[in-house]
């Protein structure tokens, strides 16, 4: 298989997103969650979970339409 792999870069960017995110959701539940009701707290989690994937697709799309066939 002659693939190349990808750049070392993208791979710490993804794991600095995810490391990001359950930084954030931890911080939100320890200091915010309290304050809003459960269906808010469902949104604000989904809505960062958004976040997470819009910013790891930025992130390998290029990569990804690059080495596409």
């Amino acid at each position: 298989m002659d693939k190349e792999q990808p750049d070392p870069k993208r791979i710490y960017a993804s794991i600095a997103v995810a490391f990001g995110w359950l930084l954030f959701l931890a911080l939100w539940l320890f200091y915010y969650a309290m304050s809003f009701s459960i269906l808010q707290n469902i949104g604000i989690f989904l809505v960062s979970l958004v976040v997470a994937g819009v910013l790891l697709i930025l992130l390998w799309l290029p990569w990804a339409l690059k080495h596409s066939g």
